[in-house]
């Protein structure tokens, strides 16, 4: 973690203290004017996938021919549970900017079904953007290097094996920058690691929106996954290196949408 500063939050918020008394990271938060922002502009189109473990609840109607609008948008209070943006019971839209981001991000086995569901911005969406597509002219290193270590929390994947103490600092922060006046954060993938460009010239990234209000889904379609591949770097001490790699299969997976 490159800034000292949060690292020293996490610490305080997650075993000291629910409302930290050091204000520092916040204070950064504070400056509007070194905020990178992102726009998503209305008639703009999110995807979010989610996937298909009974076939029975795929909707096959005209536009919906994956889960239905209901399904294919946030949960209902009552079910939405801690989330690495989101307190329980508070529901915020969890999508991306491209279809196959949305894809990889739910981590579907070789041969899983998926309903990717379209996503149409129906006002203009402002979002805090932690990926620093554009870094304001007077952002300073130290936020800088907040920036991009948040975009690493909010990254990292969910596990059945969290616990809430792991959700609590990005739940927070989240918070924090919805009462600023944002709609949403944008964050990197950990998961789409090369940060491929798709064929706009802009990042995949990964997006949180809190006044899902301002979305509607639109339609669905159902993917079957036909290619899985997993990459792994040896990390030990071992001085003799053992690389592990799939024969045959040197070409990324071909992308969705």
């Amino acid at each position: 973690m490159k800034s000292r500063k949060l690292a020293e939050f996490i610490q305080e918020i997650q075993f000291v203290n629910r409302n930290p008394k050091d204000n520092s990271v916040l204070d950064l938060l504070d400056d509007i004017s070194t905020n990178p922002d992102r726009l998503i502009r209305k008639d703009t189109s999110l995807y979010r996938s989610r996937i298909i473990r009974d076939d029975k609840k795929i909707n096959q109607s005209p536009k919906f021919y994956g889960y239905g609008p209901e399904d294919s948008f946030v949960p209902p209070r009552e079910f939405t549970n801690d989330m690495r943006a989101n307190y329980r019971y508070i529901p915020y839209l969890y999508c991306a900017n491209h279809p196959y981001l949305s894809v990889v991000e739910v981590r579907p086995r070789y041969g899983a079904k998926v309903s990717v569901a379209r996503i149409m911005a129906m006002d203009d969406i402002r979002l805090l953007d932690f990926t620093m597509q554009d870094k304001p002219k007077k952002m300073t290193d130290v936020k800088r290097n907040l920036f991009s270590d948040l975009s690493e929390l909010f990254s990292k994947p969910v596990t059945e094996e969290d616990s809430v103490l792991d959700y609590i600092p990005t739940q927070y922060i989240a918070e924090y920058v919805k009462n600023l006046g944002y709609d949403g954060i944008a964050y990197q993938s950990s998961l789409d690691g090369e940060m491929r460009k798709n064929r706009q010239g802009s990042q995949r990234v990964n997006i949180v929106i809190f006044h899902y209000e301002k979305c509607k889904p639109v339609s669905s379609n159902v993917y079957c996954v036909t290619n899985s591949r997993i990459e792994c770097e040896q990390i030990d001490q071992d001085m003799e290196r053992k690389e592990i790699s799939c024969p045959g299969n040197e070409n990324a997976a071909q992308e969705v949408g």
